[in-house]
This record gives structure tokens, sequence and C-alpha cells, in this order.
């Protein structure tokens, strides 16, 4: 089975096909337009028998390629790029497309368990908004900070207020279309405590369709929310993984907070935690796997029969 890595640009994508050793057998560069990823296409069908794994495969100027590729039952990986950025620093390499495309077929073949990608109905919305919205929070910040320096009544201090009050506004424009849609798509999702319509888009953005996930073992990885063994023999731990996707576990840290302060089942657990000896950082990765595995069944239970009646 050859693993062909693919590294999306809005200008053009680069691809590299990867034996099962890690060995790179062939690479190319095509231009992102319908000449292009025919010769994608080409370059797939040397081989006799071939998976995808695609940095970013929800990214806007290579999703119609991903939905072209699985209306022909081809076989998508989605790799988060923090993945293929690991790699890129472990083995101390440039960045360049050609060593990320290797790195995103690396990303599958290390971690087999990565789900099979299938795009969602509504979840290239989800992500345009939930990543506008973070985007517009970070400038809102940055604004507010740079604000304190400014003398009152400069001309300068009035012209930054006014932005600070247009990104306030289009900031809670974001989070009512976020809410109404939520509402529209699945509304069940808001009845999880510590799940706003921030975090909720977040999550609808993000997994996509819950069935790709064969477990809840394989969702609290992709999350980054499954511990990881580090060390071997006496010295052999449980670790915090830094892998999976950084927005969902951020989604899991938002609603494990709220818990944390709101519910008391929460805050027995983190008692029972504290008493065996855990600190406050390894109780509240515990929680988190807790949290992903109530989700992923939550999803099924309630949001996927909603997001599978308009999903291609």
């Amino acid at each position: 089975m050859v693993t062909i890595g693919l590294d999306p640009h809005p200008d053009s994508h680069t691809v590299a096909a990867l034996d099962e050793n890690g060995t790179t057998l062939a690479s190319l560069t095509v231009s992102n337009d319908t000449a292009g990823l025919a010769r994608l296409h080409e370059f797939a069908g040397s081989f006799p028998r071939y998976r995808w794994a695609i940095e970013g495969a929800a990214n806007r100027f290579i999703l119609p390629f991903v939905s072209a590729l699985i209306a022909h039952g081809e076989t998508i990986h989605h790799i988060p790029p923090n993945l293929t950025s690991q790699y890129r620093t472990r083995l101390g390499r440039k960045k360049n497309d050609v060593v990320d495309a290797s790195n995103a077929a690396r990303a599958l073949l290390a971690n087999p368990e990565l789900p099979v990608f299938h795009p969602g109905a509504g979840q290239r919305e989800f992500q345009d908004l939930t990543r506008t919205q973070r985007r517009l929070s970070e400038q809102l910040k940055a604004n507010r900070m740079a604000l304190q320096a400014l003398d009152p009544g400069s001309s300068a201090r009035s012209a930054l207020t006014q932005v600070i009050h247009v990104l306030e506004e289009q900031l809670a424009e974001l989070s009512e279309q976020m809410k109404k849609l939520v509402k529209t798509l699945a509304p069940a999702l808001l009845e999880l405590l510590g799940v706003g319509p921030v975090v909720a888009s977040v999550i609808l953005g993000e997994v996509g369709t819950i069935e790709r996930f064969a477990n809840e073992g394989q969702f609290a990885s992709y999350c980054g929310a499954a511990p990881v063994e580090r060390g071997s023999g006496k010295n052999s731990r449980m670790q915090l993984n830094h892998g999976g996707n950084r927005r969902l576990n951020w989604a899991l840290h938002i609603i494990a907070l709220t818990r944390s302060r709101c519910d008391e089942r929460t805050k027995t657990l983190l008692a029972k935690l504290k008493a065996r000896g855990k600190t406050q950082r390894a109780s509240l990765r515990i929680l988190k796997t807790y949290i992903a595995r109530e989700l992923f069944r939550h999803l099924h239970q309630t949001v996927t029969p909603v997001l599978n009646s308009g999903s291609t």
C-alpha cells in the first residue's frame, strides 16, 4: 500500500508517494487548476494500491478535489498540520512543500488509527465562522492592549477605539450566526454542560461526520485528549498528548474549565484525583479524556442524523 501525502496551497499542490517503510518513491508539484488536479489523478493511478494523507483536508482550496476523490471511492485521511510540523522538527529538516507532503504521509504511517475523512453538512461554514471569530478575537485583544498605551483624548486613541467597537460588533454578529446554525443542524449539542454556540461550532467544524471514528478511544486521540506513554520499563509513564486536533482540544479545555467551576460531579472527580496525588494538569488531562468520550457518544446519538442528511 502506497501512502500519498499531499501539501495543499491556494496556487499549487505538492504530493509525495511513500512505501510502507517510509521511503519516498516519487513526488510531484502541480498548479491548483483542472489540469493540475488531473495530473494528481494520473500520479496516484500509477500505483496499484494507494491512499491519501492530506494536510488540512477540509481547506477550501483542496476540498473540491477531496470531494471528487471521495465520490470516486478513494480513501482520504485528514492530517492535522501540527502532526506534519512535529515530523519536520524531529527530522531536523527545512520546510518546503515536498518535505511537508512527505511528512503528511509519514504521519499517517505512524498513526494508522487516524480516521477516514468525510466532510459533514455545514462543516465548511462552521470552520469559516469559528476561524474568523478566532482571528478577530486575537485582533481585539491586541488592540485593547495597545489602547492602554495611548494618551487619553488623542486622535490615535479615538481611531483605535472605533476599531475596537467594530470588532466587538462583528464578533457579536458571528456569535449569533453560529448560534443559529448550531440550533438548525445540531441543537442537542448545546444541552451538554459547558458547550455554548462557539464551542459547539468548533466541534462541528472540526469533527465533520462522527462515523469516521471507530470508537471513543480513536476520537479522544484525534482530539489530543488520549494520554500517550513515554519511556520504557520502570520509567514508563503517561504524558499529555500534544498531537491531535488542537481546535478540538481547545473546545474540550473550555468545557473542562466550565465544569470544574459549575458541575458538582466534576468537582468531586477533581477532588478524588487530587487526593490520589494527581497534579492539576494531570487531573485536567483525565477530565478532558472523559469529556471526549462523552462527546463521542453524544454526537453519535444526537448529531449524526442531522449532519448526515446533507453530507456528500
